[in-house]
């Protein structure tokens, strides 16, 4: 009994890092200071980068696991995400500490689709489930902890933050010691019927792999400006922003535990709903003038986001042309990596079309958009199930 529940909580456990690459954006004020001559949004790339390796990377891991096994693919990645996690530690150069948290990403997005597919491989039915939601909200508690910490370790000096990837040692060790390789499964396959399913996708995929894309763009802002925005308005410090997004890790892991109850209620209506939430939000935040405000708008737009992302991949498989439910759902993580690694300059292409400078503007410029997707989405749904009642 208590080497499966070690078993169950050491797979569990490299989920905590899962999500981490934005947990010391509060650095980002400092590390401007000090890297005077690059703009704000090359220092904010350093925020955004790893998930755009960690798209690349995702891509690779199944044809690495397959090769070397899961077990081995995880310890790697888990490696490399513990050395270059910390090297900003020790460096003062700009490129030293691009290339860390671009590797910090590779490292992450190798054992990325793992932390879900070997819950499958060991778990089934209930079982599977409930250890499914747990891995979302294991991610929710990691980059809460994580988010802490940094802020707090700031105090010191920027430097100092990225000591808090030094969480992956125990958890290598404990991946190490109590999770076994799944044995290999030899089946026969009728290559006659190969050909029949190729994997393929259809435009209800790419709606969502767009939907995704928009949405991360403006949800990462909340994490990559955050501290700009507590510090441009005087209401808060660097900590401060550090805190609330805590705060919204929190909420977005409340949010994987109630998700299931929720869609009994919500049903196919969660995608606009949830994106409204998430759009009231970020209103809510740029016209917010004190901490108290701005940590339940963060706590909300985490909470609307952990709606929204499981939802989205479950759609993904009921959507899917049949036999590519694997590739759709690779490509909608590929979306979100990708719009979370783009997302400084997404948001400056969204400052400049609403004709918006200030991080307020670009924020209540991000809550339109989100709110207006949402009205689009919620009217769709509804004629559809109007629809659907007059051809009953």
């Amino acid at each position: 009994m208590k080497k499966s529940w070690l078993k169950k909580f050491s797979l569990l456990s490299i989920s905590l890092v899962l999500t981490s690459a934005g947990a010391i954006s509060g650095n980002i004020p400092a590390m401007t200071k000090a890297f005077a001559d690059e703009s704000v949004s090359s220092v904010e790339m350093l925020m955004t980068i790893p998930a755009l390796f960690m798209v690349i990377f995702v891509l690779f891991s199944s044809f690495i696991s397959k090769k070397i096994g899961q077990k081995r693919t995880v310890i790697l990645g888990l490696i490399i995400a513990l050395i270059s996690g910390v090297i900003p530690a020790f460096s003062k150069n700009f490129i030293i500490i691009l290339i860390s948290r671009a590797t910090l990403g590779a490292g992450l997005g190798l054992f990325n689709p793992l932390a879900i597919s070997m819950i499958s491989d060991f778990f089934d039915g209930d079982e599977r489930a409930r250890l499914i939601g747990f891995q979302s909200a294991f991610q929710g508690v990691g980059t809460a902890i994580m988010t802490y910490v940094a802020g707090q370790l700031l105090k010191i000096n920027w430097h100092t933050t990225f000591w808090v990837y030094a969480i992956i040692l125990p958890i290598l060790i404990l991946f190490i010691l109590f999770v076994p390789e799944r044995k290999k499964i030899h089946i026969k396959v009728d290559n006659s019927n190969q050909n029949k399913n190729k994997q393929s996708i259809n435009l209800k995929v790419i709606g969502y792999i767009i939907l995704i894309f928009i949405v991360m763009i403006i949800y990462t802002g909340a994490q990559v400006k955050a501290a700009l925005l507590f510090t441009s308005n005087s209401y808060g410090s660097a900590t401060d922003a550090a805190s609330m997004i805590s705060i919204m890790s929190i909420g977005s892991m409340l949010a994987g535990f109630i998700f299931g109850s929720v869609l009994k209620v919500i049903r196919h209506y969660m995608t606009a709903l949830s994106i409204f939430l998430m759009g009231g939000s970020f209103s809510l935040l740029a016209i917010s003038k004190n901490i108290f405000i701005s940590n339940i708008s963060g706590a909300l737009i985490g909470i609307s986001f952990s709606l929204l992302l499981p939802y989205l991949f479950n759609q993904i498989a009921i959507v899917s042309s049949e036999g590519s439910a694997t590739l759709s759902t690779s490509l909608l993580l590929v979306g979100a990596n990708l719009g979370s690694s783009f997302s400084p300059y997404g948001l400056a292409v969204l400052g400049y079309l609403s004709g918006v400078k200030t991080v307020n503007g670009i924020f209540m410029a991000g809550g339109i958009v989100l709110v207006t997707i949402a009205v689009i989405e919620l009217v769709i749904t509804f004629l559809k199930d109007e629809k659907k009642v007059i051809n009953k």
